[in-house]
């Protein structure tokens, strides 16, 4: 796997995860936080790790933006300095730039001032809750990956058991298509017809969220 060189700008909860994720899958990461304490916390994790304000553009200039792969705005709270960090990037010449948005009015202004993609961590998590309420204990996992299609991870329910794919019929009878069986922490993708699902398998399903909720109702 490629080692990319990622900067991180805030240390919010949001941003905390992203470094963490980011270190433990090997990547080279730089990140700016202008709480000390913070800063502090984080510096036995990452060993580029710079105390500032990333609202001074001589800040981002000294860091040679253009070399990173990635650039991300965790600052999303601050509306005044998401914008003027993300313009600043933009400006330095990131070459991508992800930004973390609480309200669609943010993330608006943000995507017109450069930002390649826009992130709603409490809104993701809300949806994903959401879908886990309704189906205590099934829902693992939910990714929505636009108004009408989603991929999901569930417990393979009971009228699954011990049933081949190609018995079940998934995609003709309920229009949906199974993409990845976990089992006993293994991942067995692109399962065919002859394979079965057993008790505890965890299915990743594709399809339109109104034949996900089908499959879960039933």
């Amino acid at each position: 796997m490629k080692r990319n060189s990622v900067l991180v700008i805030g240390l919010g909860y949001f941003g905390q995860a992203v470094v963490r994720e980011l270190v433990r899958m090997g990547n080279e990461v730089t990140v700016v936080e202008k709480n000390p304490t913070l800063v502090e916390e984080f510096r036995d994790f990452v060993e580029d790790l710079r105390c500032a304000d990333a609202t001074d553009e001589n800040v981002l200039r000294n860091l040679g933006v253009p070399h990173y792969d990635a650039c991300v705005v965790a600052t999303g709270t601050d509306l005044g300095s998401s914008i003027l960090i993300t313009a600043t990037l933009k400006e330095l010449g990131a070459r991508f730039i992800a930004a973390k948005a609480v309200t669609e009015r943010q993330a608006r202004i943000l995507e017109k001032i450069g930002a390649n993609l826009i992130v709603f961590p409490e809104l993701e998590a809300g949806e994903r809750l959401a879908h886990q309420l309704l189906s205590p204990g099934r829902i693992s996992a939910y990714l929505e990956l636009d108004p009408d299609w989603s991929l999901e991870e569930l417990e393979a329910p009971k009228w699954m058991h011990n049933k081949k794919l190609k018995d079940l019929d998934l995609r003709r009878k309920y229009g949906v298509t199974v993409i990845a069986i976990k089992r006993n922490g293994t991942m067995i993708p692109n399962p065919g017809g002859e394979d079965e699902i057993r008790p505890k398998d965890h299915l990743l399903i594709f399809g339109r969220n109104e034949d996900l909720e089908k499959i879960l109702s039933l």
